[in-house]
């Protein structure tokens, strides 16, 4: 599992769009992104919606529990006015919008937002929602409830299962070789990545993925050390970097 690793836009281009937007996702690819990382939530009528926060407030010129807006309500509200007026036009995309968008071969890091605001079904309903472009882009489903991964599992075993946390486990490798399905990612916060959780992640067989970094010295760092993907919100300086500026190899 050696060689550059993969840049993926945290949100897309974050620093520089508004983020969980297309104008985030499309920017992310033109500063050399290999792909992206976006949120998911169920909206009341079923739909998948791309958006962080599990109120509307922050992001959007709405109020309240994402969950409880049907699709059509969220397609009325600004998702970009927040971060300049120049993107008040953006909307909270769907999942299906987002990813026609993005060009094939792309790696795609489908987080699952459960909780704490609970969606029951969603890991089913992104496993059939993404069964339809797993032959165009590269897709991981991560979420930091490790029970939705089951989920997901059961209902398409072919996707690629990524294990978030934000914690010192005790032996991340042995807590991932007792789950009932199998993992092929660990996504951690970049200050938890030591040299062993790489080596040790390797030799199971396993990929480390390292959020958020924005940082040269951090991004560094984690080239040294073997990191598969380094998740970013700004993509195009991190491409840029010193040791960076090749194509990884995949």
């Amino acid at each position: 599992m050696k060689g550059k690793p993969l840049i993926l836009g945290h949100r897309g281009a974050s620093h520089d769009a508004p983020e969980n937007t297309c104008a985030a996702f499309s920017l992310a690819m033109e500063q050399q992104a290999d792909g992206v990382e976006l949120d998911v939530q169920l909206t009341a009528d079923g739909r998948l919606c791309v958006i962080h926060d599990h109120t509307l407030d922050r992001t959007t010129s709405g109020l309240g529990p994402v969950g409880a807006k049907t699709m059509a309500e969220l397609s009325v509200l600004s998702a970009g006015g927040w971060f300049d007026p120049g993107h008040s036009e953006e909307k909270v995309p769907e999942l299906a919008e987002v990813l026609s968008l993005l060009p094939a071969g792309a790696t795609v890091n489908v987080e699952i937002k459960n909780g704490p605001a609970w969606y029951g079904g969603i890991g089913t309903a992104v496993a059939e929602q993404l069964r339809m472009w797993k032959n165009k882009l590269s897709l991981i489903v991560s979420s930091f409830d490790h029970l939705v991964l089951e989920e997901v599992h059961r209902r398409e075993p072919a996707l690629c299962l990524g294990l978030l946390y934000e914690a010192r486990l005790y032996d991340p490798v042995t807590y991932v070789q007792s789950l009932p399905y199998p993992v092929y990612s660990l996504h951690l916060w970049h200050g938890l990545v030591t040299a062993e959780i790489v080596r040790q992640a390797h030799l199971a067989g396993l990929r480390v993925f390292a959020y958020t970094v924005d940082e040269p010295e951090d991004a560094s760092r984690l080239t040294e050390y073997g990191i598969d993907a380094i998740i970013t919100n700004k993509p195009g300086e991190v491409r840029s970097m010193s040791g960076l500026c090749e194509s990884p190899q995949r």
